[in-house]
């Protein structure tokens, strides 16, 4: 118990976890029944947990005794369905979106940690879903966040996402600073 208190104080998971229930107060407090609220609660939800996808060092992570794909991947799973259960919580949108969406926002921020680093990690999440909410409907694929529920294109493409980002960022973790 002590090992995942000490990793969790050391993601900024208490930080991280506060301004997620912020962000869903706020859209809630919006009561709106426009899916861009839930939309830009995810986007951000997702960005804010992202940033404590890597420690203070990832070099001196990496020198750890731990099973790090394992730990990796519970983390951004975690983040998924925290941010999927908060937004759910608030009870804008469809469940089925609000998790399809959430597990490849966190995908994303998985990718982006394993591309860019952990300080970067929150861009691909803010960005898709600010191109999402703003951007042209005429692609499928590109606008997935804002597709209805009975979209194919959009769970597989939200799908292939998540798994990617997945496992990019449990075999290779977050790219180190140099």
């Amino acid at each position: 118990m002590r090992l995942l208190v000490l990793y969790l104080r050391s993601r900024g998971a208490p930080a991280a976890f506060t301004a997620l229930l912020a962000t869903a107060i706020g859209a809630w407090a919006l009561d709106s029944p426009e899916p861009k609220i839930s939309l830009v609660a995810l986007g951000m939800g997702t960005a804010v947990a992202a940033v404590g996808l890597g420690g203070a060092d990832v070099q001196l992570d990496r020198t750890g005794a731990i099973a790090w794909p394992v730990w990796r991947a519970a983390h951004l799973l975690s983040i998924g369905l925290v941010v999927f259960g908060l937004t759910a919580a608030v009870d804008l949108w469809d469940v089925s979106v609000v998790l399809r969406n959430a597990l490849g926002l966190a995908g994303l921020a998985g990718l982006a940690a394993a591309v860019l680093g952990n300080q970067l990690a929150w861009t691909l999440p803010a960005l898709w879903a600010t191109v999402c909410v703003f951007g042209p409907r005429d692609s499928e694929i590109l606008t997935w966040l804002s597709q209805r529920s009975d979209s194919t294109t959009a769970v597989v493409t939200a799908s292939v996402i998540g798994t990617v980002g997945l496992a990019a960022y449990a075999f290779a973790g977050p790219r180190g600073t140099s």
